[in-house]
């Protein structure tokens, strides 16, 4: 009988002793058809757990959070998320299929003289991060007074802005832009999903759809926020002006820790790759 089995990119075909007949041959395609089946339904799980879980973005989200409130017209917040959503799908699709040309042209043919210089290059790169994270933590721990005093400030001038409603939509977009590239930067979870699904090899067909699915989860608290604030808009703006001081605290102490986490990885795939 001949049964096919399916490698992550390609289909290949087991032959076993047993005697070939149209019954072997129709069960070997059923067993095909299965095999595909799973891998399509495993990438597509993969996806939606993936980007259900970097979803939480806090930084897109605190910043969707204030820009309402500095609009004259709510719906124009769809400046900046159709851009953030764009610039996503478009980085990780260039991303992406920048990744797999350079492996298949240059990493898998001199990764074994790059293994040892790159783990060289993480180690550092990881123990300057710890550095910085450890310096960062305890700097803003001292300063927490100062903190609470700016978060005030800020408040006031908040509710200042909040009732100019100065923001365009040109100003949208490039903002939109702009959290994008810095949120790519630290995107570890998107990069790691991305590493998986290279392994499978999907056709380009898939792969669009594989991206537009995740891009589509990613961005759910952004447009379930659009429609928070058109339903409770003055309670919003209350609420952010009440929240600066936690959301001060967060982005002082929760991104050292972030770092301190990358720097971990960093140092880890470093003494992996070495010993």
């Amino acid at each position: 009988m001949i049964a096919f089995g399916l490698l992550p990119s390609k289909p290949r075909i087991y032959v076993f002793s047993t005697p070939i007949g149209p019954a072997g041959v129709e069960v070997a395609c059923i067993f095909f058809y299965f095999e595909e089946e799973i891998i399509i339904f495993s990438l597509i799980s993969l996806t939606v757990v993936t980007s259900f879980l970097d979803s939480f973005n806090p930084f897109a989200i605190v910043q969707q959070f204030t820009l309402q409130g500095l609009l004259k017209k709510t719906h124009h917040i769809w400046y900046y998320i159709v851009t953030l959503f764009l610039t996503n799908y478009l980085a990780s699709l260039i991303f992406y299929l920048s990744v797999t040309l350079l492996n298949e042209k240059f990493i898998s043919k001199y990764w074994n003289i790059l293994a040892v210089p790159t783990a060289l290059l993480a180690f550092i790169a990881g123990s300057a991060l710890i550095w910085y994270s450890i310096r960062s933590f305890l700097i803003n721990w001292k300063l927490r007074k100062f903190l609470v005093d700016r978060s005030d400030k800020e408040s006031k001038e908040l509710e200042l802005k909040f009732s100019k409603k100065t923001m365009t939509p040109a100003y949208l977009v490039g903002i939109g832009f702009t959290t994008t590239v810095v949120e790519f930067s630290t995107a570890a979870p998107f990069i790691a999903y991305l590493t998986i699904v290279q392994q499978f090899q999907p056709t380009l067909g898939q792969l669009l759809l594989l991206l537009l699915i995740y891009n589509l989860i990613f961005s759910w608290p952004l447009f379930a926020l659009y429609f928070l604030f058109v339903g409770f808009q003055s309670t919003f703006e209350k609420l952010y002006t009440r929240m600066t001081f936690v959301l001060q605290m967060v982005s002082a102490f929760l991104l050292p820790v972030l770092f301190f986490l990358i720097a971990l990885f960093l140092i880890v795939f470093a003494v992996n790759t070495i010993f």
